[in-house]
């Protein structure tokens, strides 16, 4: 199974190096875009639905080096690690219209041009839906939308909104999200 996924993994590489890819890790994707500033990372999660399959799915991840620098200065979460978390994340499976969850399958026995076809068509599915989010993702004028969408507003809006020099919008921003947090405690 280790072989097979390193396989997977290198063939992914190839095509993905193209679009500026390097290979980060095990299995992860990572492209640097927007003047140095935006990370663009493309992750492969394995399962194991049956003996000798194993199954990929993918998840996009965006980080803002600018943001990232000012929540680190706030504190957020880890000031030992060199990157926050994402700013927003999804998976391949919220960016394809009318799919629930959406994965490949390998198995032990798939010769070597059915394995290049099934990573051909995961490729084909990234430029497809996975560059067009991170197209608009990249662009710090559509981040907080994103980040309403995909993400957790709470933490970083009021930042981005600090960086803005726009200090109300972000104390505004905090205050209706303790306000809301309030309300779903006193509910609950």
């Amino acid at each position: 199974m280790k072989e097979l996924k390193k396989q997977i993994a290198e063939l992914l590489h190839q095509k993905l190096s193209i679009y500026g890819f390097k290979k980060k890790g095990q299995w992860e994707y990572v492209r640097t875009v927007e003047n140095n500033n935006v990370i663009q990372i493309i992750g492969l999660t394995f399962s194991h639905p049956e003996r000798d399959v194993i199954a990929v799915s993918l998840t996009f991840w965006i980080i803002y080096k600018n943001i990232n620098e000012v929540a680190m200065k706030f504190g957020e979460p880890d000031c030992c690690t060199k990157y926050y978390r994402p700013m927003v994340a999804t998976t391949i499976s919220d960016l394809i219209p009318g799919t629930c969850y959406r994965e490949w399958c390998f198995t032990l026995k798939d010769d070597y041009s059915t394995i290049a076809d099934n990573t051909k068509e995961i490729v084909d599915v990234i430029i497809q839906y996975g560059f067009p989010y991170f197209e608009t993702s990249s662009k710090e004028s559509n981040l907080i939308d994103m980040i309403k969408r995909y993400g957790d507003d709470g933490r970083l809006i009021p930042i981005i909104y600090y960086i803005h020099n726009e200090k109300a919008k972000a104390l505004e921003h905090i205050e209706k999200h303790i306000k809301k947090k309030s309300e779903k405690v006193l509910k609950g």
